[in-house]
């Protein structure tokens, strides 16, 4: 497509993911602050609400790593995509409801993966 963005290459994605940017947000975050905050290698969990935020990318696959993780209960689980805008033109990332259980499997196999997790 003429003038449309096209996939992040490889060695951009490379470049990215070795970026180091301390986040530390407050329990009152919203959505939108969180969303500031990641990128394709790193999650954030929220324990009072349940929940973990990411971006989905091919290069970084941390939904195929959440659902791998939680097997046959991968099934049951509530992933939601979130938009920046009402009319979900412009997609942020995903949300994905967990038990403190999961989200304790799922942090700890993110982090093997060399994926980043920040905490509120």
């Amino acid at each position: 497509m003429p003038g449309g963005i096209g996939p992040v290459d490889s060695d951009c994605a490379k470049a990215l993911c070795l970026t180091l940017r301390e986040v530390s947000l407050p329990a009152s975050a919203d959505e939108l602050q969180i969303f500031y905050n990641l990128s394709m290698h790193r999650v954030h969990y929220f324990p009072q609400r349940g929940a973990i935020y990411y971006v989905e990318s091919r290069h970084v696959p941390v939904q195929e790593t959440l659902l791998a993780t939680l097997g046959g209960a991968a099934s049951r689980l509530e992933i939601t995509q979130l938009y920046l805008d009402r009319l979900g033109f412009f997609k942020i990332g995903k949300r994905a409801k967990l038990t403190s259980a999961q989200a304790a499997a799922v942090l700890v196999a993110l982090r093997l993966k060399g994926v980043r997790v920040s905490v509120s």
